[in-house]
This record gives C-alpha cells, structure tokens and sequence, in this order.
C-alpha cells in the first residue's frame, strides 16, 4: 500500500556522524551549535530562523524511542559583516540529546511549516540501519552533513512503520475509505476476532498466488490488513471520543479511549501476522500447529509438521521445523532460541527491513536463519543477503521435509 513519497513528509533531511565536538560534555564541548555547513545552508536557506518548533527523538534497540520537544534557531553569526558569513544552527537542551554518543548517526530533517526533526541512532543498531535505508544515507562521516538522496521513494506500510517510530504520522491513502463501508456492513461497530479480520483483508486482494509468490503475497495481505485497521480503527475512535470531545473536554476520557486503542494496536499487530502466515501455509498443503507448547511453557509460532510429530521420540528430528514470527525484532528475537529444545537450526520470520549486521552475525552463530520476504532484500547488505532466506526458500524447505 502506497502512503506517499519521502519528499511529502520532508522538504529535506542531512545527516552526518556526531564527533565528540558535537555532543555536550563530551571532549569538553560546551556548545549547543552545529556548524552551518553547505547542505544545512541548502536545507534552511540565507535569512535567519528563530524558534522553530523541534522533536528530537534518540532511537535505541533496547528500548522505546525517547523523544523530547524545543526549539531549533539558524542565524548568520556573521550577520553584520560586509563579506563574511557564518551559518549556525543552535538547538536547546533535550533529553534525547543527552542520550547520543559519538558514532551515532544524527538524521535532521524539515518537516511541513518549517518545523524540524532531529533524530540519533544508536551506531550499530538495527534502527541506525533503517533510517538510513529510509534516508538512502551513504558516506555519511563526521566532518560535515550529507544530504539525503532519496525522496522519491514510495512509503510502504513498512517504511511507514520506520517513520512512526520516529513520531511522523503518515497520512492514510485516499483510496482506503473506499473499503469502510463494506466493513461495517460486515463487522458492525466493533472489530471482529483477529482471524476473521485478517481473512477478510486477505479477500478484498482477489485470487492469490501462494504458490506462485508468496513472497509478494505474504507482503501484499500484510499491507491491507495494516489499512483496513487504519481505516476502520479511526471511524471506531471518531466515535468513541465523541463523548469526551465536548465543551467540557474530558481528559481522563480520551486517555483510557486512546490506551485502549493504542493496546488493541500492539497486541493485533503480530497476531495478524501469525494469521496471514497460516493462510499462506494452509493454501500450499503445508502441515503445521500453531501456538503449541513443546517444553514447560515454551509455545513457538509454528511447528512442522506437527507438534504430534515434534513430541514423538521416534519421528526424524532432521524432519522437524520450527519457525517463530515476530513483524519486529529488536532485541525480542532472542527468544525464540529458547523454544523447541529437540531443534538445533530455528528459524525466525519478520516484516523488518534493514536489521542491523551486528544481530545477523548473532543469529546464524546461534544458528537462527533469519526468512524475510525477498522485496525487502534490498535493505540488507550484499553479505546479509547470501545468508537471508526467502519465505518461498522457506515453503520449499518445509515442503520437502514433509514429503520426505
């Protein structure tokens, strides 16, 4: 599902890697200023800026985002001088900020009505790695900002997913309110239970070629499940907040309506997912169970064949499979390590583009195979890729141990 190109959500972004002079306190830098190098001077232009409204967002693996909200100044230091300039941008202290540490990728960037999003990534990490896929950021050092070479790009679902995480709304396709009106003809008003949701968006696609693709089919379900419960989550808080929204705003109200929304959202994302891969399974004649405990408490996403099979000691354990599905990682991939003890080699399948090499390097040490759907390729290094399995690569590993 198409939500626009980069360049509608920014006039523009630089980046570079912070140096020790960039950061507060950090080899004694007292300074609350970048340099007003070439692509900054490009970015805000020749006349002066004060107190553009700013987010600053430090993005971290380990945890959620932080964000923190001030102002950004650019101003000509030199501003009287008949020959000479010198360009700066000030910003005010903030906690995101006080968080990045030198060989963290800086990311700013010009949001609509001049406003400006100045985001850090932890150096390493898989969401350093994301935003500069998102940001087509090559080359960037310490010496000065590069600019961003790609705005053109197409904000898929999951590019979308980046951009939220870095406090950027984006905005739903128009074409999407075409779909409400079946849904509450068929749903009323409320959600129905999450298969039947993810059924129904799966049927809006026409007929699919899990055979043929499942790659692009698995992508294709994921994308206008997202939408449809963009779509039909608003006409369902539109009407819940109505109550609240009065002439007597009701605080407490929209709070415990926007929580529970916001839970509903959490909690719906990976049970889609676990949903659209059983239709993907189930259309190939692939035997599985799902959500079954193996050991103790342990419960993978899916086994293969069966967990009947996984718990007889006499059935191949070289027959056996075992695949979790998490649309994120983050630093949760972990536990699938710890589920189905009788498999060594696990496999792991997600939605997220652009892990970071330092998580690749652990999984297949840990021998974790990692299966992403074959588009989001691209977003890995040339070395990631020889090792990335396809989910058809994956299809056809789990079809010829069934027919073994």
């Amino acid at each position: 599902m198409d939500y626009g190109v980069l360049g509608a959500y920014f006039d523009g972004a630089v980046a570079k890697t912070l140096a020790g002079v960039d950061i507060m306190g950090a080899n004694k830098s007292h300074q609350h200023e970048f340099n007003g190098v070439g692509p900054l001077r490009a970015l805000f232009g020749d006349d002066d800026i004060k107190g553009m409204r700013t987010t600053f967002a430090y993005l971290d693996d380990g945890a959620d985002p932080i964000f923190d909200h001030g102002y950004t100044t650019w101003y000509d230091a030199r501003r009287k001088h008949p020959t000479r300039t010198e360009y700066r941008l000030y910003y005010n202290d903030n906690a995101a900020m006080g968080m990045a540490r030198p060989g963290d990728l800086m990311v700013l960037a010009l949001h609509e009505a001049k406003e400006v999003v100045i985001l850090f990534a932890r150096a390493g990490s898989t969401a350093e790695s994301q935003v500069r896929w998102l940001f087509a950021l090559d080359g960037v050092g310490e010496k000065g900002f590069t600019p961003s070479a790609r705005e053109d790009t197409r904000i898929t679902s999951i590019a979308a997913r980046i951009l939220e995480s870095i406090g950027i709304e984006v905005s739903m396709p128009i074409a999407a309110e075409n779909f409400l009106d079946g849904m509450i003809e068929k749903f009323g008003e409320s959600f129905p239970k999450g298969a039947d949701f993810s059924a129904y968006s799966a049927s809006t696609l026409g007929k699919l070629d899990w055979t043929g693709d499942p790659d692009g089919c698995l992508v294709a379900c994921y994308e206008r499940e997202e939408m449809l419960f963009r779509v039909f989550e608003r006409h369902l808080l539109e009407r819940d907040l109505a109550p609240y929204l009065g002439s007597a705003l009701d605080v407490d109200g929209v709070l415990r309506t926007t929580m529970s929304a916001f839970q509903r959202r959490k909690s719906r994302a990976g049970t889609a997912f676990e949903n659209q891969l059983s239709m993907l399974f189930d259309a190939r004649g692939i035997r599985y169970s799902a959500q079954k405990y193996t050991e103790g408490k342990s419960k993978p996403d899916f086994i293969f064949p069966s967990i009947d099979d996984y718990h007889d000691p006499k059935f191949p354990v070289a027959r056996l499979t075992m695949l979790g599905a998490k649309t994120t990682i983050k630093e949760r991939w972990r536990q699938v390590l710890d589920e189905a003890d009788r498999i060594e080699d696990k496999h792991l399948v997600t939605l997220e583009p652009a892990v970071s090499e330092d998580y690749t390097r652990a999984m297949a040490k840990d021998r974790l195979s990692l299966v992403v759907p074959s588009s989001l390729f691209e977003t890995y290094t040339p070395a990631q890729r020889e090792w990335l399995m396809s989910v058809n690569d994956f299809c056809r590993l789990v079809e010829a141990r069934q027919h073994e």
